[in-house]
């Protein structure tokens, strides 16, 4: 419990709302390449070749369309060591996710900020700003 209760990020900080969280409609386990400071609310797009990489602002210009959300928590992310694992992530809506609980590999500006909440929307995951 002390782990959970010490995390810098909490699932509760990051999901607002998911449709049958019981039957995982919206969740689907990838692979994901960790990387120092990651946690759950970490952004990440597909790579290209099978894999999910952390959202950098260089990264929203040429942002694919599979943009995901990292929401594992039975693993313990923060001390993860970098490298590839499977875990799982919010793919698709209907859901909803809280703006400050979201993640980026570096600080990402507002234009580019509405470029990755929009690439969210268009999988019918809807970040909430300012709750």
């Amino acid at each position: 419990m002390t782990k959970l209760a010490s995390r810098s990020n909490k699932l509760s900080g990051v999901l607002a709302f998911e449709e049958m969280p019981d039957k995982g409609v919206c969740r689907r386990a990838v692979t994901v390449t960790i990387q120092a400071g990651m946690d759950v609310g970490a952004v990440l797009q597909y790579d290209g070749t099978s894999k999910y990489k952390w959202v950098a602002n260089a990264d929203v210009a040429t942002l694919n369309a599979d943009v995901v959300v990292l929401i594992d928590t039975v693993v313990d992310v923060p001390s993860l060591t970098p490298g590839d694992y499977t875990l799982t992530v919010l793919r698709v809506g209907h859901a909803g996710v809280v703006d400050q609980g979201l993640q980026f590999k570096d600080t990402v500006t507002s234009g580019n900020l509405q470029t990755v909440y929009t690439a969210l929307r268009a999988k019918n995951i809807h970040v909430r700003t300012g709750v």
